[in-house]
């Protein structure tokens, strides 16, 4: 392992203990990105990642790909690709994520459901399959897990949603007997005129401090979206424009860590077929 390679290995240690650890929910898209990371409540094309139950309203096949540039370090980058596919009463979701490099590396691929259970309300439920790869001599680490979703439509102006990743923890390593957490979300968004909306969430790692977000999202223009947001524990500043160009989707973003710096995020969608 070189000098280089040691550090990085070092620092996404590190970092894991301040922002995140393996297995936690994934929350991708560059609207989620640049509305603090808040997605609990929404139906869209990423879905399959942030609340499986959002895609019981997806009624158009979708595909995406999302890169995030974690602190301006390769090593550490971020790739995911997403697939909805509806049927009857909701959609499947295929989602696929890979963070890190050579050295250190998780992947996480997922098979989702979401089922609109009556006109207000819909369920989701997700297969994961999570692959932790250190390198110089340490057997990969793979391990099955799940999450669960709701949500509900209070009426045309305010969307609830809960969200549940590993509801059952399960051991990422039989040596040390570490386990992926559970963690919880809750959420509201509120749509306040046609062009204002705004988002809040609250989200409880079972061994961290709860984290608090927050997102508003302007459209100034019928293609054109404006963001800003903010997350707590660790404070972090988000925002990001969107463009809509008919069925192609194509959102910017970046967070500003008070210590570690700027994650620039992109996410492009395509969307088939008339809404």
């Amino acid at each position: 392992m070189g000098s280089r390679g040691r550090i990085i290995f070092c620092f996404i240690f590190l970092i894991s203990n301040d922002s995140y650890s393996a297995g936690d929910p994934l929350i991708i898209g560059g609207r989620a990105a640049a509305l603090g990371y808040t997605a609990v409540t929404r139906s869209d094309e990423w879905s399959a990642f942030n609340n499986q139950a959002g895609l019981a309203w997806c009624r158009r096949f979708s595909a995406g790909i999302y890169f995030e540039n974690r602190f301006l370090l390769k090593e550490v980058s971020e790739k995911a690709l997403a697939v909805t596919l509806p049927v009857n009463k909701g959609a499947f979701g295929v989602s696929f994520h890979h963070f890190g490099f050579s050295l250190y590396s998780e992947m996480n691929a997922g098979i989702a459901y979401g089922m609109r259970l009556t006109k207000n309300f819909s369920a989701g439920i997700q297969a994961d399959y999570l692959r932790l790869h250190v390198a110089d001599g340490f057997k990969d680490n793979t391990v099955f897990s799940c999450e669960i979703g709701l949500q509900f439509r209070a009426g045309e102006h305010l969307w609830l949603g809960l969200h549940m990743a590993n509801p059952v923890p399960v051991k990422l390593s039989q040596g040390n007997g570490e386990r992926i957490p559970a963690v919880i979300r809750f959420g509201l968004s509120w749509r306040i005129t046609e062009g204002l909306s705004s988002e809040a969430e609250v989200e409880k790692n079972l061994v961290r401090k709860p984290s608090l977000k927050a997102g508003i999202e302007y459209r100034p223009a019928k293609p054109l979206f404006i963001r800003i947001g903010f997350l707590s524990n660790p404070a972090t500043f988000t925002f990001g424009a969107g463009l809509e160009l008919g069925n192609l989707h194509l959102d910017v973003a970046s967070s500003y860590h008070m210590v570690l710096g700027y994650s620039p995020q992109v996410s492009i969608s395509w969307l088939f077929g008339k809404k």
